[in-house]
Protein backbone atom coordinates (compact mmCIF):
# COMPACT_ATOMS: atom_id res chain seq x y z
CA UNK A 1 0.00 0.00 0.00
CA UNK A 2 1.09 3.56 -0.97
CA UNK A 3 2.07 5.85 1.94
CA UNK A 4 -0.28 8.27 0.24
CA UNK A 5 -3.07 5.70 0.07
CA UNK A 6 -6.48 6.78 1.85
CA UNK A 7 -7.68 4.85 5.07
CA UNK A 8 -11.36 5.10 3.21
CA UNK A 9 -11.66 4.87 -0.25
CA UNK A 10 -13.89 7.35 -1.85
CA UNK A 11 -16.84 5.97 -4.38
CA UNK A 12 -17.86 8.16 -7.05
CA UNK A 13 -20.09 8.32 -10.22
CA UNK A 14 -17.63 9.63 -13.06
CA UNK A 15 -18.47 10.90 -16.82
CA UNK A 16 -19.56 7.52 -18.16
CA UNK A 17 -22.06 7.04 -15.63
CA UNK A 18 -20.52 4.35 -13.71
CA UNK A 19 -19.33 3.93 -9.98
CA UNK A 20 -15.37 4.45 -9.37
CA UNK A 21 -13.85 3.78 -6.26
CA UNK A 22 -10.32 6.62 -5.58
CA UNK A 23 -7.89 5.37 -3.34
CA UNK A 24 -5.14 7.58 -3.45
CA UNK A 25 -4.31 11.52 -4.57
CA UNK A 26 -3.13 9.69 -7.68
CA UNK A 27 -6.20 7.76 -8.44
CA UNK A 28 -7.69 11.10 -7.78
CA UNK A 29 -6.22 13.28 -9.98
CA UNK A 30 -6.46 11.12 -12.81
CA UNK A 31 -10.64 10.99 -12.61
CA UNK A 32 -10.41 14.28 -11.82
CA UNK A 33 -9.18 15.24 -14.88
CA UNK A 34 -10.10 12.54 -17.42
CA UNK A 35 -13.59 11.55 -15.96
CA UNK A 36 -15.24 14.23 -13.91
CA UNK A 37 -18.77 14.59 -14.67
CA UNK A 38 -18.42 18.38 -14.84
CA UNK A 39 -16.08 20.66 -16.44
CA UNK A 40 -15.14 23.15 -13.79
CA UNK A 41 -16.31 24.33 -10.18
CA UNK A 42 -14.49 25.92 -7.26
CA UNK A 43 -14.37 22.38 -5.29
CA UNK A 44 -12.82 20.56 -8.40
CA UNK A 45 -10.08 23.48 -9.24
CA UNK A 46 -9.36 23.00 -5.32
CA UNK A 47 -9.49 18.59 -5.53
CA UNK A 48 -6.84 19.41 -8.18
CA UNK A 49 -4.56 21.09 -6.80
CA UNK A 50 -4.62 19.39 -3.40
CA UNK A 51 -4.40 16.24 -5.28
CA UNK A 52 -1.21 17.50 -7.33
CA UNK A 53 0.13 19.15 -3.45
CA UNK A 54 0.23 15.86 -1.65
CA UNK A 55 1.59 13.89 -4.44
CA UNK A 56 4.98 16.19 -4.05
CA UNK A 57 4.23 16.02 -0.04
CA UNK A 58 3.40 19.28 0.09
CA UNK A 59 0.22 18.39 2.21
CA UNK A 60 -1.49 14.84 3.37
CA UNK A 61 -3.49 12.43 1.79
CA UNK A 62 -5.97 13.41 4.04
CA UNK A 63 -6.29 16.94 3.32
CA UNK A 64 -6.30 15.67 -0.62
CA UNK A 65 -9.45 13.07 0.16
CA UNK A 66 -11.24 16.05 2.34
CA UNK A 67 -10.80 17.76 -1.16
CA UNK A 68 -11.78 15.74 -3.53
CA UNK A 69 -14.72 14.55 -1.30
CA UNK A 70 -15.96 18.10 -1.54
CA UNK A 71 -15.30 17.97 -5.77
CA UNK A 72 -17.19 14.37 -5.35
CA UNK A 73 -20.12 16.78 -3.57
CA UNK A 74 -20.17 19.68 -5.55
CA UNK A 75 -20.61 17.29 -8.72
CA UNK A 76 -23.27 15.56 -7.50
CA UNK A 77 -25.10 18.89 -7.00
CA UNK A 78 -24.19 20.26 -10.15
CA UNK A 79 -25.89 17.03 -12.17
CA UNK A 80 -29.43 17.59 -10.37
Amino acid sequence: MSALAWKAPVSVIVSSGKQKVVKSPAEAVGCLEREWPIADGVFLREAKKVCSAALEHECTASEARDAFEMASIEALLARR
